[in-house]
Parts: C-alpha cells; structure tokens; sequence
C-alpha cells in the first residue's frame, strides 16, 4: 500500500536549509521516494487556520519503504542539518489500496485535509456520497481516512485525506461546485478541521 510523507516546516536558518534541500532529492530518491509538493509558498487555506511556510508531500511504495529511508544513517544526517535549520512537524499516511501513483508533472494540485468527526453517523453519509463528486472532476484520493503516524512534531492528524486533481482550477472547481455543496455542508455539520489546496512541484 503507498504511504505519503507530509510536512509542515518552519525555516528558521535558510542557508542552511538549503544545503539541506540540495542533499534531499538523492537520499529520499534511493528510496523511490518522489515529490509532489515541495517548497514555501504552496499552500493556501480552504478551511481552517492552517497555513505551511513550507509544505511537502511525498510519496513512497509504503510505509515500511519511508522507515527505511527515514531511519537510514544517511538520512539520519540529514535530519540533523535539516532540525538545525528548521522546525515542524512530520507525518506518514498510509495510501489507499490499490496503490496509486500520484502525479509528477508538476501542474497537479492536491486538497489535503486533517479531520476531526464529531457526528459519525452523519459523516458516514458524507464519505459515501463524496467519491463521485471528486470523480466527476477528475480528482482521486491518495489517502482517505488515514489517522498517520508522526514522525516529529506535535501534529496529531485525527483523519487524514489526501486528493489529487490535474490542476488547481479543477481542485477548487470542485470543491466550489453545486454538486460537493450540499455534501460540503453535511460534512462542517459532522466534523471540524482544516483544509488546504497544495500546488504541485
């Protein structure tokens, strides 16, 4: 099953972290690791009052793939020049199954959601009804409902979901659409959160 690493960094010495994003693309690509969104500025609020300085997400074969990586003495360097020069938090989520390969072009845009269900019943109606509106647009879920494992950071994501559309325009029309509306209002009714649109790299 794919797993995703995702990232919300706080650069503190920026040329030091550059030496360190220099570094990054070979360790994590020995690990088939592969980027989808990286850098500042990549992000903006949906809903909710969460907004990355820095984003990333990235995607490996699976979960015990990225501890690998993560736990590699290579990397293990590396995270050592990237705490000196930031602070954040970092998670991993499971994919859906099947695995699905998330998009390199670079035009892609990403709908990335931490959830908190209070109302299940109604949110169980929600989560059945949402999947064609986000097929209707081209979207697909890379995660959905993946409660994550932290890595670093005091990030505890409740209910993960990752979407995936082939533009920006095409994420935002949808989740603007006359079809997600009426969902979009049951699933504020039945949860809390925030949300966030990512460009992709």
């Amino acid at each position: 099953m794919s797993a995703y690493v995702i990232g919300d960094i706080n650069v503190t010495d920026p040329e030091t972290y550059a030496k360190y994003a220099g570094l990054l693309p070979a360790s994590s690509g020995a690990f088939g690791g592969k980027y989808l969104v990286r850098g500042p500025d990549k992000c903006e609020p949906a809903e909710g009052d969460w907004h990355p300085k820095r984003f990333v997400l990235a995607e490996y074969q699976d979960v015990d793939t990225v501890k690998a990586w993560y736990y590699s003495d290579e990397y293990k360097e590396l995270t050592k020049l990237r705490q000196s020069a930031s602070t954040g938090n970092l998670v991993v989520a499971e994919g859906v199954e099947p695995p699905v390969q998330g998009s390199d072009s670079g035009k892609a845009a990403y709908l990335v959601g931490d959830i908190e269900v209070t109302d299940p019943d109604n949110y169980a109606k929600y989560a059945a009804g949402v999947p064609d509106t986000v097929a209707a647009y081209g979207g697909r879920y890379l995660v959905r409902g993946a409660l994550g494992e932290v890595f670093e950071g005091s990030w505890s994501p409740k209910r993960l979901v990752v979407l995936e559309f082939e533009s920006m325009d095409r994420a935002k029309a949808w989740y603007n659409s006359p079809e997600y509306a009426e969902l979009k209002k049951l699933r504020q009714s039945a949860s809390k959160g925030n949300l966030i649109f990512a460009e992709g790299t």
